[in-house]
């Protein structure tokens, strides 16, 4: 006879169970938590390559946009609030990866850096 516990196991976990854990990571990478910007970067490296791959030209291009999408992530960890929810964290999140995107393929200087146009 099946227990509880082996009827669950090789199925995926609740969205609000990943929901949980990417806030978790989210806040504890403000806080200087290597491990959690790991996942972070992890949960979302699909959507860094694909959004790379449509501005890149070549490989070494590829990976320069992904580099420039993951310190976009960063940035918007670092905006994130509770308030937003985990939940509509990836969408919130798309906005400073393109736009970290787009200033490194319009060749974002020194200054464009400084002052984020």
């Amino acid at each position: 006879m099946a227990t509880p516990q082996n009827r669950t196991q090789g199925r995926k976990a609740p969205q609000a169970t990943l929901n949980l854990i990417l806030e978790r990571d989210i806040i504890m990478t403000n806080k200087g938590d290597w491990k959690a910007r790991n996942n972070l970067m992890k949960h979302f490296d699909t959507l860094l390559y694909s959004l790379a791959e449509k501005y890149s030209r070549n490989t070494h291009d590829l990976n320069e946009y992904i580099k420039a999408g993951e310190a976009g992530l960063i940035t918007a960890a670092k905006k994130y609030t509770p308030s937003i929810g985990a939940a509509k964290f990836e969408l919130f999140a798309l906005d400073y990866i393109e736009k970290s995107m787009a200033r490194r393929h319009s060749g974002g200087g020194f200054l464009s850096r400084l002052f984020e146009r």
